[in-house]
């Protein structure tokens, strides 16, 4: 029998243990990312997509015995919400973790009213996308993408930050 699962908004004095986690995730979903290749870039992305001072993009950790076993950041707008983040450690997925937080996300929303929900998955996550489609989700649109370096007005090879090349 697993150990009961927590979800909790990550408190601000847990930023640098929320911060590790994150980062794990960044490196395994886009390694070549500007991101992850230094300490700046990754503190400013940080700041930019998790908020703690008010924002709607509060990161929730799942916990096991206290300790984090992923996250979910999501916003919420009218009648529609969209998660932005979401991440099972290696070690703890496909063990119905991630089912449980869906299962959470769900509840939290229908308290809220929330009618719809979006989210985007990577075409290089098929994981993450036979997941998502367990839980209901369906594939709604294709989004098209460039990366373009405003110096030298050249397009990367490459539509995700894990692709990078000039």
């Amino acid at each position: 029998m697993q150990p009961p699962m927590t979800i909790e908004p990550v408190p601000i004095a847990a930023r640098g243990q929320f911060r590790a986690l994150a980062e794990a995730y960044w490196r395994e979903v886009m390694p070549h990312a500007s991101v992850c290749q230094s300490q700046k870039a990754c503190d400013a992305f940080c700041e930019e997509i998790f908020t703690w001072a008010g924002g709607n993009r509060h990161p929730h950790w799942a916990l096991i015995e206290g300790q984090p076993i992923g996250f979910v950041s999501f916003e919420i707008e009218g009648g529609r919400a969209r998660v932005h983040d979401f991440y099972i450690s290696s070690e703890h997925r496909r063990r119905g973790y991630g089912a449980k937080i869906v299962d959470w996300l769900f509840a939290h929303f229908d308290e809220k009213g929330i009618r719809q929900l979006d989210l985007n998955v990577r075409r290089d996550n098929p994981n993450a996308l036979s997941f998502w489609m367990a839980q209901g989700f369906g594939i709604a649109g294709y989004g098209m993408r460039m990366y373009r370096n405003p110096e030298t007005h050249a397009a990367y090879k490459g539509v995700l930050s894990s692709d990078f090349v000039e």
